[in-house]
């Protein structure tokens, strides 16, 4: 009986799992210096984590990394993008990826284990994600739209000129079920984008700052959980930014076209994006900007980075960015190059010349490579003092960027002024 429980045991042994014992854990998967980046242009890209350790003196000696073309893949260790197999080494930073050739749009799923000090292996890392953007120009099909801008550019250092956002909108249909949705965008100026009434991102004043005569910046959405089967809308506002408003010192020091310290890239904003949905049957649909599209100004009369912004509550437009909306009264948005040429002089450092400030398309398309600008914090004022009837000096306590957030009541038309800050802002509510 005794012979038997010793035999028993033994099997019991040979039979388990084989326990991990190392507590050497891959943590903090970075690819391009970000966490789960979509739409990256870097063909090889960059890989990166770290280990953690309760053990004192514990470290790497080896890794391995797996890159998927889909989740469950990985789970079941199919790599069928890259394995790297065991690699002897220390590396936990920027480590090139060698695997298969990686297409526009492409998602790649990733993980690694690593080895530790005594050769044992941890487990797997919990699984990383980072997408392919358009790698290619011809990805991009959609077309460069805008509203028709008769105005002429009049803006000189004494005499300034603030035009109004613009407001653009698609309906469009999504009759079979959406197995992925992503939605590329760009822009000569800045943009916010939504999908049926909802944002697509919590980002600000993209697509980010490029030089426009060189780039282009262009950003990637995973936006699959805001569609709807049915009718859907996408609406997105564009202002002027960095392409068309004013910049640094310019009116000061009399920079520009015009001397004027704004448009240093052109005049009027225009806007370019595509939406690419896959459905579950494997068939795909496109929606782009075109001139189907259309536009109106809304409630931002002001909409300047540097000059700030005035808004009038009484032009609100509810409802504009989801189906049902009837905009028979908008126009529709033109081909950003029917807005023709427009001269103007331009001075420097270098001195003068004569420049072109109508549409010019960007010669390269670049995924925005940065960290997006987005609200981290809302920060509640030490004291607010009444200096004299009217007028009041809040002290928020530190220096930060930011934009003031005001509550107003009033009748209609009532205009509650202004409110300046470090940076420079004013903004004006009509409510």
């Amino acid at each position: 009986m005794n012979s038997f429980r010793c035999i028993a045991l033994v099997l019991t042994v040979l039979t388990a799992p084989l326990a991990l014992t190392t507590d050497l854990t891959p943590e903090r998967l970075r690819c391009e210096y970000r966490e789960n980046p979509l739409g990256i242009d870097i063909t090889a890209p960059r890989l990166s984590w770290i280990v953690s350790s309760e053990t004192r003196g514990q470290r790497q000696t080896a890794y391995r990394i797996q890159v998927a073309s889909d989740a469950a893949l990985l789970a079941e260790g199919k790599a069928d993008w890259w394995d790297s197999g065991k690699v002897e080494s220390d590396e936990t930073v920027n480590i090139a990826y060698a695997g298969d050739t990686l297409p526009s749009g492409a998602q790649c799923f990733w993980r690694v284990r690593t080895w530790d000090k005594d050769g044992e292996p941890s487990d797997w890392s919990e699984t990383a994600l980072w997408s392919m953007g358009l790698l290619e120009a011809t990805d991009w099909t959609a077309e460069w739209i805008s509203f028709k801008d008769d105005t002429p550019f009049e803006a000189t250092q004494q005499k300034m000129q603030l035009p109004p956002a613009r407001y653009y909108r698609k309906d469009f249909s999504a009759a079979k079920k959406v197995e992925r949705a992503t939605l590329y965008a760009t822009a000569l100026g800045i943009y916010t984008i939504s999908l049926n009434g909802n944002a697509i991102s919590d980002q600000v004043f993209a697509p980010g700052w490029p030089d426009y005569h060189k780039r282009t910046y262009y950003n990637t959405y995973d936006v699959t959980n805001l569609l709807d089967s049915g009718t859907n809308t996408w609406g997105a506002v564009l202002a002027d930014g960095w392409y068309s408003g004013y910049l640094g010192f310019g009116l000061l020091v009399g920079y520009g076209p015009n001397k004027s310290g704004r448009a240093f890239y052109g005049k009027t904003p225009a806007f370019q994006a595509q939406l690419e949905i896959e459905y579950a049957d494997g068939s795909t649909k496109t929606i782009n900007t075109d001139t189907s599209w259309k536009t109106s100004e809304g409630p931002e009369r002001i909409a300047d980075m540097q000059m700030g912004e005035t808004y009038d509550a009484r032009m609100e437009i509810p409802g504009w960015d989801s189906p049902g909306f009837d905009d028979e009264a908008w126009e529709n948005a033109i081909l950003a190059k029917d807005n023709g040429s427009v001269k103007s002089p331009y001075w420097d450092q270098g001195g003068s010349r004569e420049v072109e400030l109508g549409f010019q398309e960007p010669p390269v398309y670049q995924a925005y490579s940065g960290v997006p600008i987005r609200v981290t914090e809302r920060i509640t004022p030490k004291s607010i003092n009444e200096i004299e009837p009217g007028v009041y000096i809040v002290d928020m306590g530190q220096n930060f960027s930011g934009v003031v957030e005001l509550k107003v009541k009033g009748e209609a038309g009532t205009d509650f002024g202004h409110t300046a800050c470090a940076l420079g802002d004013n903004h004006e509510v009509h409510d």
